[in-house]
């Protein structure tokens, strides 16, 4: 297969071997000081040894007084110098080009001082931000060019400066941001003179020959803000200021779904933002945005709407997209499946983590190696814990046998992906049923074993992974017809009348919010908590708020059910009120209990070693499925 996304590239005295970017990604794995530590190189080494063609490094922060979230990679002393250079070094053998992101948080930072162009918080509850003066600005034009300075000494190819996402920089190029009236201000040329400052600090300071690549919002969605024909006028200046490459992203801190699009985003989102961009400037252009599938990123280059493709969080998610790409096998990436948990824990001051790839952050640690005795290993259950139990143990070479007592494989993956806004989870379903097969594991389906009939087929290994089974507390009421479950509804065993009250507002009574609103249902959710979404991650569960208040639904927080009687659920308030809510059914999304189905392989006298994974020890999420599907199956 001939992809364009393979081919070379050269502009600016660079050349890359494809047009594969991996894009900056913080991911919270550098020391506290904001120096690089082994995890970020085995983090970064693993994506070069896969055959990226380019690697732009993180956000990497030039000031020391204005940080994100933390811990994030610094820049604004000479002592950084020494570790990214280290994280050169160990890249280059692979024939990759290594840029770094320079960055400055402005008002956004939670960690620090924010300054700004104008007095304008990011939200009506965030700090204001100290006003910069023109020669605070100068001064931290000057921090950039050092950056760069420092950039170019470690050994980096190149420097993308970061102004896109309402950080610093697009701060003064946005009019929502700007207000000023001075020099810095008002006019896209006033809005524009930070930036092209810095363009042209690096150049005298560094060298005109040293590549400076930009990320700009092509749009930033919100009233007054950044639009596209304002960023093709800036892309035009800069390619006239002598700017390498542009980067075409969207969005700030308002619209994040727009930076970090979760599953309901369509792919490609922003592929006629790039396309705009590309068509006013001859320099060349990077899409991002949802596209980690290969036939669409190779769709987005035939049509000539982009010259680079940023994969992003499909290499967190598949570290060898590339060279499974580069070989043909397509059907093996492990597909991203845009749930944000990576972002979610980054923004969260954590340690990116990733729900379908559980070697995310212990590159080179955790590694799926041949098996040094083979084993007959009898896995029960395949949800997303057995089924990647599945896929490593018989990776290594252990004879495997997985037995589901449903008629089909993926358990709770196909509740999950109930909702209209997560069909995407069906693609790791697919994935992993399509690689146990693919590693020859025996399925049985619609099966359940009770003891002798498991000892018959003389395994060495158990592993329980029977999942878990929907809570059903003691409420007087709880019996009647008109009551559900939520996993009932969600699978569509059951159906449910017009008016239909939900209790519980996490992530499983969300699903199934949103699934009976797309079917034209009339909803009221109660929830204990001041919030809903609880185990949601952050941009989705602001866009189900917003979804749902205007859909109509009725959000009852701090709210619990006393009893459901024919025709009506009675809840009570915070003060212990009763509150009536005439409904045609209730629907119980009260959480997960372990399943003690096949208990009989713990018992004393079981003659072989019997493991448990996933929702059978406590119920969690397919990432914690997962992670202790492969970790298990790694080790036996």
């Amino acid at each position: 297969m001939s992809l364009k996304l393979l081919e070379p590239i050269a502009f600016s005295g660079l050349r890359a071997k494809n047009r594969i970017v991996m894009p900056p990604m913080g991911m919270g794995y550098a020391h506290e000081d904001g120096t690089v530590s082994d995890r970020v190189i085995r983090y970064y080494l693993r994506r070069a040894q896969s055959g990226v063609g380019m690697i732009v490094v993180e956000n990497c922060i030039v000031d020391p007084n204005v940080v994100g979230v933390g811990p994030e990679l610094r820049i604004h002393d000479d002592r950084y110098i020494e570790g990214l250079s280290r994280l050169v070094r160990a890249l280059k053998p692979y024939d990759v080009v290594v840029g770094l992101q320079l960055n400055h948080m402005g008002r956004q930072t939670t960690l620090g001082t924010p300054i700004a162009p104008s007095p304008i918080p990011i939200s009506p509850r965030g700090p204001v931000p100290r006003v910069l003066t023109p020669e605070e600005i100068r001064f931290v034009v000057g921090e950039f060019v050092e950056g760069a300075r420092r950039a170019r000494e470690a050994g980096f190819d190149f420097v993308e400066l970061h102004g896109a996402h309402g950080y610093l920089i697009c701060e003064f190029l946005s009019p929502a941001s700007n207000h000023r009236e001075d020099e810095y201000g008002g006019s896209l040329e006033n809005r524009l003179r930070f930036l092209l400052e810095i363009v042209a600090g690096i150049k005298e300071r560094v060298g005109g020959d040293f590549p400076i690549q930009v990320r700009l919002s092509g749009q930033e969605y919100v009233p007054d803000g950044l639009t596209l024909a304002e960023t093709r006028e800036i892309a035009r200046c800069l390619e006239r200021a002598g700017v390498s490459a542009i980067s075409v992203s969207a969005g700030n801190w308002q619209t994040l779904h727009y930076i970090m699009a979760p599953m309901f985003m369509p792919k490609g989102y922003l592929v006629e933002d790039a396309a705009a961009i590309k068509s006013a400037v001859r320099i060349p252009i990077i899409a991002v945005g949802r596209l980690h599938d290969v036939e669409v990123a190779e769709r987005v280059l035939q049509e000539g709407k982009a010259d680079l493709i940023a994969v992003g969080r499909g290499l967190i998610a598949d570290p060898e997209w590339a060279k499974k790409a580069i070989e043909n096998r397509v059907e093996d990436i492990r597909p991203c499946i845009s749930c944000n948990y990576c972002v979610d824990f980054v923004s969260r001051a954590l340690e990116a983590r990733c729900t379908v790839n559980a070697e995310l952050g212990e590159e080179f640690i955790f590694q799926i190696r041949p098996a040094r005795q083979r084993k007959r290993i009898l896995i029960i259950g395949g949800g997303p814990a057995g089924l990647e139990a599945a896929r490593v143990t018989a990776e290594r070479g252990h004879e495997v046998w997985l037995f589901e007592k449903e008629g089909r494989l993926g358990g709770k993956l196909h509740v999950s992906a109930a909702a209209p806004s997560k069909t995407e989870i069906h693609r790791f379903t697919t994935y992993l049923t399509r690689q146990i097969e693919k590693h020859r594991v025996r399925v049985e389906l619609g099966v359940t074993l009770g003891r002798e009939e498991l000892l018959a087929l003389h395994p060495d290994v158990v592993i329980l992974a029977t999942g878990s089974v929907p809570a059903i507390p003691p409420l007087p009421g709880v019996d009647l017809p008109m009551v559900a479950v939520a996993e009932d509804v969600l699978l569509d065993r059951v159906s449910v009348g017009p008016r239909v009250v939900i209790v519980g507002g996490g992530g499983t009574g969300c699903d199934v919010a949103e699934y009976l609103l797309h079917r034209g249902h009339e909803i009221t959710i109660l929830e204990l908590l001041s919030h809903i979404g609880r185990g949601v991650e952050a941009i989705t569960r602001r866009w189900l708020y917003y979804e749902f208040k205007k859909a109509g639904v009725q959000l009852l927080m701090r709210h619990r059910i006393a009893r459901i009687e024919e025709g009506r659920a009675v809840a009570l308030d915070e003060r212990d009120q009763e509150v009536i809510l005439p409904c045609d059914s209730v629907v119980l999304a009260m959480g997960y209990r372990p399943s003690d189905e096949m208990a009989f392989c713990l018992e004393e006298d079981f003659p072989v070693p019997v493991y448990r994974i996933g929702d059978c020890v406590r119920p969690g999420t397919i990432l914690d499925a997962v992670t202790q599907g492969a970790h298990l199956a790694a080790k036996l």
